[in-house]
This record gives C-alpha cells, structure tokens and sequence, in this order.
C-alpha cells in the first residue's frame, strides 16, 4: 500500500488511500536572465540557490466529517516546514509545508478524491544522515555517497583554539570553552544557546 508520513502521522491515520505522486521539475537554479542594452548576447545573474520542489499526492479519502476535521487539521494547522517522507522512497525524506487549498466538503463530495501539494526544499535527504556519527580520532574518513555536496553540522568538544581540518584545509575556531557545533545550513556556530560566531576565523 502506498502512502506518506507527514509530520507525526501516516495518511493512513488520517484515512488516506494514495493513488499516485507526481514531482513538478528537479529543483531548478534560481537565476535571472538579463538583456542589457547595447551588449550582445544575455547576462546571467546567478543567485547560489535552488527553488523548491512541488511534490502532489492524488489520494482517496475514506472517513467521517470528524475524521476529515482532523485532516485539515493535520495539513494546515502551521505554515513551516515538515518531515515529509513516502513508500516511493522510504530512505529519503524532503523537509515540506502544505500549500494546497483544502476544501473538506468539496473532497468528500468528489467520491473523496482530491490532490495533495506540498512545496519542499530543494533537496532529498537521507534518512541515516541524520544521525550523528561519533569520532575520537584526530584523523577519520567521512564519505558522502549522494551526487550533491553534503551540509553537516559538526560539533567539536574541546577548550582553547582549535583547528579543524577538511580535505586538506584548517579551520581556525578561536577561544572555545567546552564545545562548538558548526551549523552547515544556517551557517553559524554556537554553545548551546551562546553564538560564537566571533570565535570563527574562516568565511566558507
């Protein structure tokens, strides 16, 4: 039986039934085209960042009105993203938020059909990249299997000025206390709730 579990539920719970799931374009390079007068040929202008990806679900509604409340409740109670994964590929999840109007009474009118449309980021993620990988060695082999350059998040424990070296490059994180955890996304560094962001003595 195909479905999709979205943040804390499966559509099964929620008396879903998919019957199909359709992906709108690869992430595509967010730039801009610019025609600039007196120049041959177009300027690109590239912003360093991909869109996000629709992913729709066509499903089957099978429930009662108080079965459909607690539907809509489950799709459209926050507008943030999450964790949004589905029996076409379990090892992968996408970070999602709804973005489909949901008219309960027109589903349920409809023989219970409708589309689900979720707007993800960009990428796929892998399930068993969430979880930390643990090292006590100075030196260590951390391979990434997927086509895209990985974003982790590193925390190091230690004290003093510490150097971090990556495929053959040092970091410098100055004047640490106990512990820094580099966050690749937000690209930022902190101690538990304390930024250390002047302790950081690198750009990338």
């Amino acid at each position: 039986m195909s479905y999709f579990f979205f943040n804390g539920y499966y559509s099964y719970e929620m008396g879903l039934i998919v019957e199909e799931k359709s992906i709108y374009n690869g992430p595509q390079r967010d730039f801009e085209v610019i025609q600039v007068p007196g120049r041959d040929g177009d300027v690109i202008l590239d912003h360093g960042r991909y869109k996000n990806v629709e992913v729709s679900y066509t499903v089957s509604f099978i429930g009662t009105k108080e079965k459909a409340a607690a539907l809509r409740q489950w799709l459209c109670a926050r507008a943030v993203y999450g964790y949004l994964f589905d029996s076409y590929q379990p090892e992968y999840f996408r970070y999602a938020v709804f973005v489909s109007q949901l008219n309960i009474e027109e589903v349920m009118h409809n023989v219970g059909r409708a589309k689900l449309t979720f707007s993800c980021k960009p990428y796929l993620y892998r399930k068993d990249g969430v979880y930390a990988e643990k090292y006590t060695s100075p030196d260590f082999t951390l391979t990434n299997p997927e086509e895209y350059p990985s974003v982790p998040d590193i925390s190091i424990y230690g004290s003093g000025t510490i150097s971090l070296n990556i495929n053959y490059r040092s970091y410098t994180i100055k004047d640490v206390a106990n512990s820094v955890t580099l966050d690749g996304d937000l690209m930022n560094a902190y101690s538990g709730s304390s930024l250390l962001g002047d302790k950081i003595r690198f750009t990338e």
